[in-house]
């Protein structure tokens, strides 16, 4: 049914931990020409938007036009939690209705997960429209919202034509980090932009430098935030935030 293989299987497992503090459990749609995923968290503020083409693997073989691969997220990064780098692996989807997973390094180990059948709601793709854009190294920004994390629980992000500033306001007292365009990789603003988001939520999605060393934020004032990491032979990896109601 299908067979698809990575050098890398490291990189499998950090793309299930990127996703289980979002979506528990999820259905993969497999395609002749990529691995999808497209999931809300149950309180519908996040969503994870996963593209895998098929050259971003080192072997991808489909003998059907779509495979669905619904399995528990949570569970399977608890299981696979002790696969370290080295080891390469090969997914297939059996007859059987297992997912089997098998990991050549040190030794074969074969792990197999029932396929579950998971009702969820087919989900659109968002078309939203950006004022503004901000490519920034991915630890710089985790560690600085971590830096805000005491001060609220929402983070305040504006992006002007010069810089981009995060702000955190409470009853605990006021935080404050700003980035100039030196500071940045890219800045891109059509029009000033101020919105809040969770920090929870932020801390949950933000600093995923395994995947990726440089983060793409997309917003537009009181719209969601689009937080993108590119991912090696054009995969992508895209979390939806929805914003905050609070601030002024």
């Amino acid at each position: 049914m299908l067979r698809i293989e990575l050098d890398d299987a490291k990189l499998w497992l950090q793309i299930l931990e990127a996703i289980k503090d979002i979506v528990e459990e999820t259905i993969f749609i497999a395609t002749p020409n990529e691995l999808t995923l497209r999931a809300m968290d149950s309180a519908k503020v996040a969503m994870v938007d996963l593209r895998l083409p098929s050259m971003f693997f080192s072997n991808y073989q489909i003998d059907m036009e779509e495979v669905k691969i619904g399995f528990s997220i949570v569970d399977m990064v608890k299981t696979l939690k002790g696969i370290k780098k080295g080891y390469r692996l090969t997914i297939d989807v059996t007859e059987e209705n297992l997912l089997k997973l098998t990991f050549s390094g040190k030794g074969t180990h074969i792990f197999e997960f029932p396929l579950l059948d998971i009702t969820t709601e087919t989900l659109p793709t968002l078309k939203l429209k950006f004022d503004s854009r901000i490519k920034i190294e991915t630890d710089l920004l985790y560690y600085t919202v971590k830096n805000l994390e005491k001060f609220s629980d929402y983070l305040i992000f504006k992006a002007y034509p010069d810089k981009f500033v995060i702000n955190a306001r409470s009853e605990k007292g006021r935080a404050n980090s700003e980035f100039t365009k030196d500071d940045l990789i890219a800045l891109e603003v059509e029009k000033e932009s101020i919105t809040g988001y969770s920090t929870e939520y932020l801390l949950n999605m933000l600093g995923r430098s395994e995947l990726s060393e440089v983060t793409i934020l997309e917003f537009s004032t009181k719209n969601p935030l689009k937080i993108t990491y590119p991912l090696v032979n054009e995969g992508e990896f895209v979390y939806y935030l929805a914003p905050r109601t609070e601030i002024e």
